[in-house]
């Protein structure tokens, strides 16, 4: 009998961590990226997170670098419960992306990284709700949302819905900060300070057909700097070897 109660309750258990399945692939593809692209950049981004605000410049340009053949760039959203607006933006996101059919979701998100003191917990201490949501509707106005369809689609089940899954979708994955950077699924130790450079240091060997640079032999002068797993560079005199990001000064 104790045994059938405890093989019950593990059944039941694992029903409710059962992720809900959404109806299509999660996460906001840049300019068309491809699925079959080799290299897929997937970045879980904090709506209102400023490291994740740094951190978008630079990994669009790194996208349009490459381009939408060869680079696939998804970004994720997970509203931080301390950004206390931050589900209120990503459930905004979604709207956009419905609305607009993902044309400016991008648009949105640069927008609301532009205006992220004005959403932050200080400036709308003294704020509801439905104050929140009507500054949010002014953003969606820029890319051609109007207020009126947005603050509808802000009520609607299936907007919140999505924003939930996308959420546990990102926990999933064992995020807990954002930004958090995965190439072709594999977590990279990178952050928000990376430039396009670092980046192509990681990527470019990706593309390359010829063997790996692991077996470079550095000029005597120089020193051998492994910064990334099969990842070599000859540091020059004056330059250090610094942890997944090679040499600098």
């Amino acid at each position: 009998m104790v045994l059938r109660v405890f093989l019950i309750l593990a059944i039941a258990a694992g029903s409710l961590c059962q992720i809900p399945i959404p109806k299509r692939p999660l996460g906001f593809v840049y300019n068309g990226g491809e699925a079959d692209a080799p290299v897929h950049l997937d970045v879980y981004m904090g709506p209102l997170c400023p490291d994740s605000q740094m951190a978008f410049p630079t990994i669009t340009q790194l996208a349009i670098s490459y381009g939408p053949k060869t680079l696939r760039l998804n970004i994720h959203l997970f509203p931080l419960p301390y950004h206390r607006n931050s589900f209120l933006v990503a459930m905004g996101q979604h709207v956009v992306d419905q609305v607009t059919n993902g044309n400016m979701s991008y648009t949105w998100m640069k927008n609301i990284y532009a205006d992220l003191n004005a959403l932050s917990n200080t400036a709308t201490a003294d704020q509801s709700e439905n104050q929140v949501k009507d500054k949010l509707s002014q953003i969606a106005s820029t890319v051609g949302v109007s207020k009126s369809v947005f603050l509808s689609l802000m009520n609607n089940v299936n907007i919140d819905e999505n924003t939930r899954i996308g959420w546990k979708y990102t926990c999933s994955r064992g995020v807990s900060g954002t930004p958090t950077f995965m190439v072709n699924d594999v977590l990279v130790g990178a952050d928000a300070s990376w430039t396009v450079n670092d980046w192509k240091k990681v990527i470019d060997p990706l593309l390359q057909s010829a063997p790996s640079k692991s077996n470079t032999t550095c000029k005597i002068g120089t020193k051998k700097c492994e910064y990334l797993p099969g990842q070599i560079e000859c540091c020059t005199p004056g330059e250090n070897c610094i942890p997944n990001v090679g040499c600098r000064c």
